[in-house]
């Protein structure tokens, strides 16, 4: 088994010294790379990846964990990461120069930059609370402290959708919108700071499993009355977005009696237009090579095939991604085929 256990803050997966962050410019062989907080799926895909292409092609990797998805995609389009979480829903705000990046004014251009490698779903917006929290619905919110994701990011603005969805609450009116982290949010939840944690992980997740052991929890979910609400169905709308049930009896410490309906969101591992054509092909290939290493890892990346791996995607595609796909026979569509492709 090639996958050490999770390490947290900033990880060094490569033999050696450890790379100051943003200090580093690339070689052919070391990769800068960053990912959501250490429990997120992005992490552990992250991770997955850096062991595989280091076995493989001996790919150095600095990974950088607890990063938020609006600002690596910026970063990755300045050639300051390789590698990152691309989200569909990101990629689209950035290059309709809406939402967080409307006061950018090359917010297309920055678009242009960014190429795709392989989709992967990221899991549901959980809602999670303590079951002796006295929290059983949304609308038990009034007045607590709520994490919804770190200021400006894409999981924040679907979480206060789907919040003012079912409760017509605004954050910072009717509730109080802890601004921490992915990684800094879970530890405050573990230490009972927060009295409700949203965060996208995936079903089964291992991180809520992991909470089973420090006590019961309750999933707050969209109830079947709210569907239709405008703001469910914004949060709903956007590319890579879908809704997705989890059952109970999940997890050990599930109190849930009632399937629970949540948003869903699809992300992916993203580079730049100026990555190397053949490193991307071999990063591609191995993903895929390492198929049942990847499963080993997280059960859930059974999802990750190349049948699904442009699944809801809105960047080109690497050409270097684009020459595999198109080798093993997958048909890429028009509007995903790479600039840079001489065809």
């Amino acid at each position: 088994m090639i996958f050490n256990k999770l390490k947290t803050g900033a990880l060094v997966l490569a033999t050696g010294t450890a790379l100051i962050a943003g200090t580093v410019t690339a070689s052919a062989q070391n990769f800068r790379m960053a990912s959501l907080g250490q429990a997120s799926p992005t992490t552990v895909f992250s991770i997955a990846v850096s062991q595989i292409i280091k076995q493989d092609y001996g790919y150095s990797t600095q990974l950088t964990t607890g990063a938020v998805g609006t600002r690596m995609i910026v970063d990755a389009a300045n050639q300051q990461l390789d590698l990152f979480m691309t989200a569909v829903s990101i990629n689209g705000y950035l290059r309709d120069g809406t939402r967080m990046y409307e006061q950018l004014p090359n917010s297309n251009e920055l678009f242009s930059n960014i190429r795709s490698i392989v989709n992967y779903p990221l899991g549901a917006y959980h809602g999670i609370t303590w079951a002796d929290s006295g929290i059983e619905t949304m609308d038990d919110l009034k007045g607590k402290k709520v994490y919804i994701g770190p200021p400006s990011s894409a999981g924040r603005t679907v979480i206060e959708q789907v919040i003012k969805g079912v409760t017509g609450y605004e954050a910072n009116t009717d509730f109080e919108p802890v601004n921490l982290d992915w990684a800094s949010a879970e530890q405050a939840f573990q230490d009972r700071q927060l009295d409700a944690y949203f965060v996208p992980t995936p079903i089964p997740s291992s991180e809520l499993q992991q909470l089973s052991a420090l006590g019961e929890f309750r999933v707050l979910g969209i109830p079947d009355d709210k569907v239709d609400e405008p703001s469910i169905q914004a949060a709903g709308a956007v590319p890579g977005r879908t809704f997705d049930m989890l059952q109970p009896g999940t997890y050990g410490g599930q109190v849930n009696e009632e399937p629970v309906r949540m948003v869903s969101s699809i992300v992916g591992l993203g580079t730049n237009k100026w990555a190397d054509e053949e490193q991307i092909y071999n990063i591609t290939k191995a993903i895929f090579d390492h198929h049942d290493d990847l499963v080993a890892a997280a059960k859930w990346m059974e999802a990750i095939t190349p049948e699904t791996a442009l699944n809801q995607m809105n960047a080109p595609l690497h050409i270097g991604a684009y020459k595999y796909y198109k080798e093993i026979g997958v048909e890429v569509p028009e509007a995903l085929i790479p600039p840079e492709a001489a065809d």
